[in-house]
């Protein structure tokens, strides 16, 4: 009976040494990475093939054991993991069977397509980029928000979105749209009627602003510049607008050929605003447009010590005199 019972304890020891092997002892590899992306339809084996290749786990086979006792191989759910170190197989299990993935962020900044701003979701989620500007060159589905296929970009309000990964474009464009309007409020609203602009119209000029103004300091006084220009009818007349139109985004200096180049957006052939944003604009650069400054100046132009700031002239005379000196210095520098 003595030995029946030894034998019976060691094999208790053997099965609890083995049990905490499998279950208990941390699995996480100490490689870099140790997230993983789960895709859309993906099966067990295709989990398993992931969390491999990216060498996630230290001992695949105990973590293949547990998945299969605790029957995740018939409840894979798609999404962006994150494990740590200390974490064993039953943790980990448990994790990817709860679904319980990690959040993406989203930036979105300085973008001035909708071929860019596509690119930055693709990249950032798991959301089919080509689909996405599909949809937003589909005057159908610009159509449903109020705008145009022009204007679309407008929609979007610059911030940092937290998503899952596998966010689907339904629930991409829900919480957008829940962003937009938090951000044009009553308040917000009224100053675009009192200024005779339409939210999308604000956010066109707003985008104007935003890439003529290199000191956010000035931002209010550039915006009421344009404003007086749409006030008088004359036109625009904004650099920013001629090298949207010919995409020529590494230009350093417009010259005579984007002045000549005949497109809605050229602010020079045609007054008014051109038909949609040339970049998805900082809030604080439509707030700029909403609260711009009071002033009688017409013109402005980049100084010529090269400060980032600008003068600003209530005559062309005046205007002229700025724009020869700023040429001279960009002459000096070789700046074409």
């Amino acid at each position: 009976m003595r030995s029946l019972a030894y034998i019976l304890l060691v094999v208790l020891i053997i099965a609890g040494a083995v049990g905490y092997y499998v279950f208990m002892l941390p699995n996480v590899s100490d490689a870099k990475k140790i997230s993983v992306k789960i895709p859309t339809g993906s099966t067990y084996d295709d989990v398993l093939g992931l969390l491999k290749a990216n060498q996630i786990l230290k001992n695949p086979n105990t973590f293949d054991a547990v998945s299969r006792l605790k029957n995740y191989p018939g409840q894979v759910k798609a999404g962006y993991y994150v494990f740590t170190r200390n974490m064993n197989n039953r943790q980990i299990v448990n994790l990817l069977k709860s679904g319980m993935q990690t959040p993406v962020t989203m930036v979105i900044y300085n973008i001035r397509t909708k071929e860019e701003f596509a690119g930055l979701v693709g990249r950032t989620l798991e959301l089919d980029s080509n689909l996405l500007l599909s949809k937003l060159n589909d005057p159908v589905f610009c159509k449903a928000l109020g705008v145009d296929t022009n204007q679309i970009l407008s929609r979007f309000i610059v911030d940092n979105y937290e998503f899952y990964w596998n966010t689907s474009l339904p629930k991409f464009m829900e919480k957008m749209n829940t962003a937009y309007a938090g951000f044009w409020n009553k308040d917000r609203q009224s100053k675009a009627d009192a200024v005779h602009l339409s939210s999308t119209d604000v956010t066109t000029l707003a985008s104007i602003v935003e890439k003529e103004v290199i000191r956010d300091k000035e931002l209010p006084t550039v915006a009421g510049v344009y404003l007086n220009r749409l006030r008088i009818g004359m036109p625009l007349q904004a650099d920013p607008t001629l090298i949207f139109a010919l995409r020529d985004f590494d230009a350093r200096r417009v010259n005579q050929r984007h002045k000549e180049y005949d497109s809605p957006y050229n602010t020079y052939m045609y007054a008014g605003l051109p038909p949609g944003p040339i970049c998805m604009p900082r809030k604080k650069s439509i707030d700029a447009v909403l609260n711009a400054e009071e002033n009688d100046y017409l013109y402005f132009c980049a100084n010529p010590d090269l400060s980032g700031y600008s003068i600003f002239s209530k005559s062309y005379e005046d205007q002229t005199k700025a724009a020869i000196l700023y040429r001279k210095k960009l002459n000096e520098l070789n700046v074409h």
